[in-house]
């Protein structure tokens, strides 16, 4: 028996203030729309860096370890949707084929083998993906369907603005090069097209200790010169 999460509770995910705060919100949420579980994914692809995920998962810690271990994540068919499309997907047996078959019976094992995820793309190219868990059928009634639906794009369309808030920040603090200040003005200076005797004159240093600074970014961005590393700059917003 679903309901509709009310204003407050979107309200609610809309204020979090952390990702507990924020599974604490949804979860009500999921609970009135008839769910036992939920996920929270969120993917940031940038040029020239690999991509970053992170999970937020409401699901059982059983479940989640046995998906971790058997790295179910390369198989999974709603994971590989809401990379692709932004169309929302309702589980079926039928999505998952035969190479797959083994996630389709574990997942019923531990209570959620029917639901839906919900992908969410921005123009920054960030990917998220809602997911819905139960283990009972869908209902079949169409009109149950199309509520249930359209409360959780809301909902899952309020989470990913509220993932690149509270969550994308720190992700990629954790996976991006730390740069000295002085390596910043380098880089900064560089891509305007200065050589490293020019940056020397502007930041008043010798253009020896210009091109030190040059080459530990060259070294921390693991690229292979200044002109890569400039790219990879603007890729991370380090350079307007």
């Amino acid at each position: 028996m679903s309901t509709t999460p009310s204003l407050e509770d979107v309200a609610a995910v809309m204020a979090a203030d952390s990702e507990q705060s924020l599974l604490d919100v949804v979860r009500k949420s999921a609970t009135a729309l008839g769910f036992d579980h939920f996920m929270l994914g969120i993917e940031v692809s940038r040029p020239l860096l690999k991509p970053v995920q992170h999970v937020s998962s409401g699901y059982p810690l059983a479940w989640r370890r046995i998906y971790a271990d058997k790295e179910y994540a390369w198989k999974d068919p709603t994971v590989s949707h809401c990379k692709r499309l932004a169309t929302p997907l309702v589980w079926s047996e039928a999505m998952y084929p035969a190479q797959s078959r083994d996630l389709w019976e574990d997942s019923r094992a531990h209570g959620i083998g029917f639901g839906m995820s919900i992908p969410v793309h921005d123009f920054a190219g960030n990917k998220s993906m809602f997911s819905l868990a139960r283990d009972q059928p869908m209902d079949p009634d169409t009109g149950v369907l199309e509520h249930v639906m359209a409360c959780a794009l809301v909902l899952a369309s309020c989470a990913h603005f509220v993932m690149n808030r509270l969550i994308v920040p720190g992700l990629l603090s954790k996976v991006d090069p730390m740069l000295t200040a002085r390596e910043r003005e380098c880089l900064a200076w560089t891509a305007k097209g200065k050589t490293a005797a020019e940056v020397g004159m502007i930041l008043q240093i010798s253009e020896a200790t210009a091109v030190f600074h040059l080459n530990n970014m060259v070294r921390k961005f693991n690229v292979a010169n200044k002109t890569q590393a400039i790219a990879v700059g603007v890729a991370m917003g380090l350079v307007n």
